[in-house]
């Protein structure tokens, strides 16, 4: 090959230019620009402290990637990132964000002594290269009783998040919190992992894995209440005090007479639930396997004429399955409910081998939308509207998976519950972002790529007065995002 073929550089050199201050996240305009129209630097000034600037520093830095304590890290150089969201005076170290978050639940800060105990002898061990690892000298004391939030504390983080949710709420298209007539609360509890033994509240699940419990309750996307608890806790026992934290708040957002439908797994299939769930005058359909062995021999006992045919299902390997209903008061409730039942034979199943899943619900026939009735029963359209829980659990991949929640940051309970509050309204801020900020192409876009597409995006700032103007990249983005982000700053001036 002759000199000159190829223009490709031999070498590559770096260096700092001292005089060069731009930032890679020039698009967090964007979400500044929400921040400022929901009103959260308000909300949290009437609800929870005056850091009001370190707070929206948590918030942004888990919605632009950043995980527990650390997440505000990336503001504490990007100089540029922190004017945009005004987040000067913040402090962004995980020291500081562990002082906030003690604050905020009522824990006081504890003398080293106090939390550290002489870890005692220890055998000598090597690294994976060999050489001898210092062994720790210390280790952490685990207090008999999980450090909790003061009541007060817990009752001011759970205003700041109703305040958050009715805002979110409000900015959300309202088809998106809506199945046909009914308002959709979901409810719902998922285990956090944690590894190591110095977790206060960390219990062993059934898996043989310590965990603790984070307990929601969300109104289409947006979690209007939640509580994070011990691990391997009865989920129904602690559900009526969420549900009517969460009555209150959706009280703000709907009108009196406005239709409500639970949707719930077995967990909750109990009366103290379905009769608070009453009490409002909520709808409900609730899975009812919990009372499984009782409602299986009510089901063989039913005669063929009440099952309907409701055909195979090759995705879930049933080669044919029927539908049916009966009524049932189960022991200890002071009412009886509808139980749905469905029955499916598997492709490898005998003839005459059925398995059994059931439904607990008030809805009647007239309850019903018109056309789904008519096309597909009464028994059938329970379970196709039951079916929609589905994609309401899919809502948890934003806060456990990219806001990073599924994983506790602390040892100390009450720190995690305010972590799991502020973590909630970010997860709610992101739920508007996605489904009522985006242009309409790319509406619904999961966070880690919205953060990809609309945040990272080179650019440098101007000041002028009392005004901010972000420049962004113009080069390194196609005209077709450009015109997206644009489209997305103009709807995030609108909320």
């Amino acid at each position: 090959m002759g000199q000159g073929d190829t223009k490709r550089v031999r070498s590559v050199k770096a260096d700092f230019d001292a005089d060069f201050q731009a930032t890679s996240h020039g698009g967090v305009a964007l979400l500044e620009k929400a921040l400022r129209r929901l009103g959260i630097r308000r909300a949290i000034g009437q609800h929870l402290c005056d850091r009001v600037d370190s707070v929206v520093g948590v918030i942004a830095g888990l919605l632009l990637g950043g995980r527990g304590l650390h997440c505000a890290e990336r503001f504490c150089e990007d100089v540029e990132a922190r004017r945009i969201l005004g987040l000067e005076d913040a402090s962004c170290s995980d020291s500081s964000l562990y002082r906030l978050l003690g604050r905020l639940v009522g824990l006081a800060q504890r003398k080293e002594a106090d939390v550290y105990e002489p870890a005692g002898p220890v055998q000598t061990r090597l690294d994976m290269f060999g050489q001898e690892k210092s062994s720790a000298t210390r280790r952490r004391i685990v207090p008999a009783q999980p450090e909790r939030a003061e009541s007060s504390c817990l009752a001011a983080l759970g205003a700041f998040l109703g305040a958050i949710a009715v805002i979110c709420l409000r900015a959300l298209p309202s088809k998106m919190i809506r199945l046909d007539r009914w308002h959709v609360v979901f409810g719902d509890a998922t285990d956090l992992e944690v590894e190591g033994h110095c977790f206060d509240a960390a219990r062993m699940g059934r898996d043989g894995k310590k965990t603790l419990r984070w307990q929601t309750v969300s109104l289409g996307p947006v979690l209007v209440a939640e509580q994070l608890h011990e691990g391997h806790r009865d989920e129904g026992k602690w559900m009526p005090s969420l549900l009517e934290a969460a009555r209150v708040v959706i009280g703000r957002c709907l009108r009196a007479k406005a239709p409500v439908l639970a949707l719930m797994d077995a967990a909750y299939f109990e009366w103290p639930v379905v009769s608070n769930l009453i009490e409002y005058g909520w709808q409900f359909i609730i899975c009812a396997n919990q009372w499984r062995n009782r409602l299986l021999k009510l089901a063989l006992q039913l005669p063929e004429a009440i099952w309907s045919d409701s055909g195979a299902d090759a995705r879930r390997g049933w080669v044919e399955s029927h539908v049916g209903c009966f009524i049932h008061q189960p022991e200890g409730w002071e009412r009886s409910v509808t139980i749905v039942a469905r029955r499916w034979r598997e492709t490898n199943d005998l003839p005459g081998v059925w398995h059994y899943s059931f439904l607990g619900t008030l809805l009647e026939k007239a309850d019903i939308p018109g056309r789904m009735l008519k096309k597909h029963g009464y028994a059938q359209a329970i379970w196709m509207m039951y079916g929609t829980k589905q994609g309401r659990e899919n809502h948890y991949k934003t806060p456990l998976r990219d806001l990073g929640l599924h994983h506790p940051p602390s040892g100390r309970l009450g720190v995690n519950q305010a972590f799991y509050a502020l973590g909630a309204a970010a997860s709610n801020i992101a739920m508007v972002l996605r489904y009522g900020v985006l242009p309409r192409e790319e509406r619904g876009m999961e966070l880690w790529r919205l953060r990809e597409r609309y945040f990272l995006i080179a650019g440098y700032v101007r000041q002028s007065g009392r005004t901010l103007q972000v420049w962004l990249s113009g080069v390194a983005v196609s005209a077709l995002r450009q015109t997206l982000w644009r489209e997305a700053f103009a709807a995030a001036g609108r909320l």
